[in-house]
């Protein structure tokens, strides 16, 4: 029988192998050409992928329609993947030049993906196009690079936040928006009022466990990127903090679907990402409900966070005309972004942002200075969505459930983690 750790271990070794065997050693690491003006060669069809399968793809449709109608001589044909397919796939696709030219990445991809040579430097594209950290949100655009270059292009920032029952919380004599210091006393309100389980926990929501270490004053990983750090004190607190909403009750246990519950009435209060905005919006019409960013639980403020960026990949730059129409695409839709926000979703660039209709959103308060100035991003490190799965989200998962204590949890993470960051970081040297 294999042990607990001996499993940890294998999967890292599993993930390492099927890392390895994308990477191209001898990719060129050219960047983007840089194109002046609008394009005005032969026509030319570009490929666009990204991971937009919810209901935020006819949204970023209708912006690719858009402009495909404002540029006749450039073609853009959009493909929606799962954001495991399109990450699994876009590494032999480009290589064989049957991928995308341009592509939307999350952020914390961008190190894994620009070290494989699957794309390229920005850095003289945005210089041409005079785009500067001023015209973005600007922790956003700083978390863009990797070694010292540019690889993204940020389209929007998305964070954590809280979602509640207007209605449902009013029967408790209580209102929006819950505070750290009184959200123990909320629970019990609600819970009083009738609702047994009023704020639903998954072992799936390794978000929040990310927002709340950053609250506590931790961090995934040092500065470097080289050690892992998450099963500090730090880290402890924000995972026994999770595991005792269970013990509590305000959560049930094994929770799944967390925002079915609010969507029902059985539960009165949600953590979750932007996209429940629109979601709410289409499937529960009728609830009463209210957005604000999440509460501070820890010494500080903040939230989990991270961006759907643009990215050229190396097939785009193998033709001129290709390279220059796909700069135009990049250019045109993120000054042209503002529809963006329909997918619940604060655009990066502030003339998107600076409008009436953004202002009106629903999203429009995780917009503040104040929330822009405490998110909590993951870091650019190579390989680090693998590291995550079996590091920290597991620590949650068996957390929540119950089947070991957050500092064990942590413990086991924290050493699998650093395992695997010590063998990407070789595997990556060469």
């Amino acid at each position: 029988m294999i042990s607990r750790r001996g499993f940890l271990g294998l999967g890292a070794a599993l993930a390492l192998a099927g890392c390895s065997a994308s990477v191209d050693a001898d990719a060129p690491r050219v960047p983007a050409r840089a194109f002046p003006g609008e394009y005005t060669g032969p026509h030319r069809t570009l490929q666009f992928w990204n991971p937009f399968t919810g209901g935020d793809g006819p949204t970023m449709a209708k912006i690719v329609d858009a402009f495909n109608a404002a540029h006749p001589q450039i073609t853009v044909e959009m493909s929606s993947l799962n954001a495991v397919d399109l990450y699994a796939k876009v590494v032999p696709a480009v290589g064989a030049g049957q991928g995308p030219d341009v592509a939307i990445m999350h952020l914390d991809q961008l190190a894994t993906f620009a070290i494989r040579g699957t794309i390229v430097e920005l850095d003289d594209v945005v210089a041409g196009l005079g785009l500067a950290r001023a015209d973005f949100v600007p922790a956003a655009w700083d978390q863009g690079t990797y070694q010292g270059r540019r690889y993204g292009v940020p389209l929007d920032v998305f964070t954590l936040a809280q979602f509640w029952n207007t209605e449902a919380f009013a029967e408790a004599g209580l209102t929006g928006p819950l505070r750290g210091d009184t959200f123990a006393g909320a629970m019990a309100a609600l819970q009083a009022s009738g609702l047994q389980n009023p704020y639903w926990v998954p072992p799936t929501r390794w978000q929040l466990f990310v927002s709340l270490l950053g609250q506590f004053g931790g961090s995934l990983y040092d500065e470097s990127g080289t050690r892992a750090t998450f099963g500090s004190e730090a880290g402890v607190q924000a995972l026994t903090w999770m595991r005792a909403a269970v013990e509590r009750g305000y959560s049930p246990q094994g929770a799944s679907n967390d925002r079915a519950p609010l969507k029902n009435g059985s539960a009165a209060f949600l953590t979750d990402l932007p996209a429940t905005i629109p979601d709410l919006g289409k499937t529960a019409p009728d609830l009463p409900w209210e957005v604000a960013p999440l509460p501070q639980v820890g010494p500080r403020p903040g939230a989990f966070a991270n961006s759907h960026n643009f990215v050229l990949t190396r097939q785009s730059q193998a033709d001129p005309d290709t390279a220059h129409a796909a700069q135009v695409f990049l250019d045109w839709t993120s000054r042209n972004s503002a529809t963006w926000a329909e997918a619940g979703n604060t655009p990066a660039r502030g003339i998107a942002r600076d409008t009436d209709v953004f202002r009106a959103s629903r999203q429009a308060v995780l917009a503040t200075d104040e929330v822009f100035e405490n998110l909590f991003f993951p870091p650019q490190i190579p390989g680090s969505r693998d590291i995550a799965r079996n590091g920290y989200e597991r620590a949650v998962s068996e957390a929540v459930l119950g089947s070991a204590g957050p500092a064990d949890a942590l413990a086991f993470a924290q050493d699998t983690a650093q395992r695997q960051l010590d063998e990407f970081r070789q595997l990556y040297a060469a």
